[in-house]
């Protein structure tokens, strides 16, 4: 197990190092630890530090919807990522349809 949450962890320090700004560029990074799941791309919770604590240090806007499993994060450049339990959706799947 400690080799998993060396992963994870770096995993996290990458978002924060690189600051990508654009969907496919966190995708890129989030799929060398884990394939996509039910969305486009998958990052799992269950650790102290999140997917969007990084990407907040990184220079997003996070709109916390529910707890650290629903969420709205927008880049410095306006770009969308919903975070759903762990999947992550390009754009805002949240608004009304």
């Amino acid at each position: 197990m400690d080799a998993y949450w060396k992963h994870y962890q770096r995993t996290l320090d990458r978002i924060e190092e690189e600051k990508p700004q654009t969907f496919d560029g966190v995708k890129a990074i989030l799929d060398l630890f884990e394939p996509p799941s039910s969305g486009e791309a998958f990052f799992p919770g269950g650790a102290d530090e999140t997917l969007g604590d990084s990407l907040a240090k990184a220079g997003w806007h996070i709109d916390w919807r529910e707890g650290d499993y629903l969420w709205l994060g927008t880049s410095r450049t306006g770009e969308m990522i919903s975070y759903v339990e762990g999947d992550l959706y390009r754009g805002n799947a949240f608004k009304p349809r």
